[in-house]
């Protein structure tokens, strides 16, 4: 059974050859995911459910050989690279949750975090809004970070 997906990815780093790999690295990542989503809930769908609350039981119907083959699969890319687990997606109550604590922060502390953000991550002036850049798990961890570094600050 062949199984297939497209992916794409978005390089950022300030050495060329770098973000080159970067992009590469992300779009080889997201089109494994998109073609391992046609298997279903336990080998596709559960890669975007951190917390595997929409995953099928029939995983457990799995021969114990075969789960630690499909786990490395799932933890390299198509060149057989690990992957970086930075890059991995959130999911959506992470995401809502960072956003909805991020629309609480008082107006010069959003305006600083985003002009960061920005900065950090190489967002573009253009673009409106960096709500939906924020999906990924170094990003999750870099506002963490930043929110910290901050409650330092205002103490």
């Amino acid at each position: 059974m062949i199984r297939e997906g497209s992916g794409a990815g978005h390089g950022i780093d300030a050495d060329l050859g770098q973000a080159h790999e970067s992009a590469i690295k992300e779009a080889e990542t997201d089109a494994m995911k998109r073609a391992l989503m046609t298997f279903g809930n336990p080998f596709g769908l559960a890669l975007y459910d951190k917390q595997q609350r929409e995953v099928s039981s029939s995983i457990t119907t799995l021969q114990p050989a075969v789960k630690p083959q499909l786990q490395s699969q799932a933890l390299s890319d198509s060149a057989g690279q690990q992957l970086d687990p930075a890059l991995s997606p959130l999911d959506p109550a992470t995401i809502r949750r960072l956003q909805g604590t991020l629309q609480r922060l008082p107006r010069p502390v959003l305006d600083g975090f985003t002009k960061a953000f920005r900065k950090r991550f190489s967002v573009p002036a253009e673009a409106p809004s960096i709500a939906d850049r924020i999906c990924q798990k170094r990003h999750h961890d870099w506002i963490e970070t930043y929110l910290a570094q901050q409650q330092l600050v205002a103490a």
